[in-house]
């Protein structure tokens, strides 16, 4: 977890530190940029409008969130490596917040002038571990059905 969190924020202060000096766009391939967002909100700037105790709030959830996940995969002793990437995901976000007030979103995965919403290292860590987490639901609730 703690790798997943230094490499998220690693990679938000090279890339926060050279897009403010050098430019705002970065073009690595035909459908990948890095471009600095500054996301107030949560996933794809939801609730960015509701104001300034927002981040704050978003924190404690983030903290709150990460650290329960973690108990809860302890304590029903399965989805481990599911709960630590979303938990890691959650916690390195919530760090932004507490740290910046806002996330700092770098990855522009785009077709033409088709662009997905900004993203993280944290994000991807919380989309992998969600699709984990359902990979091996899917699978028990089969396995559940067969021994039936």
């Amino acid at each position: 977890m703690l790798v997943i969190i230094l490499l998220d924020q690693i990679s938000k202060v090279k890339v926060l530190g050279y897009m403010l000096t050098h430019s705002e766009e970065l073009v690595l391939l035909p459908f990948l940029n890095f471009t600095l967002v500054f996301n107030s909100g949560v996933a794809f700037g939801i609730f960015r409008d509701f104001g300034q105790l927002v981040p704050h709030i978003f924190s404690f959830i983030g903290v709150v969130f990460g650290l329960g996940l973690i108990s809860w995969a302890i304590f029903n002793n399965k989805h481990h490596l599911a709960m630590t990437l979303i938990s890691a995901g959650a916690l390195g976000n919530a760090i932004d917040r507490i740290r910046l007030g806002v996330v700092i979103d770098f990855i522009d995965v785009y077709w033409k002038n088709l662009h997905w919403p900004a993203f993280n290292i944290a994000d991807i860590s919380i989309c992998i571990g969600a699709c984990i987490f359902l990979y091996n639901e899917f699978n028990e609730g089969k396995k559940r059905k067969v021994l039936k």
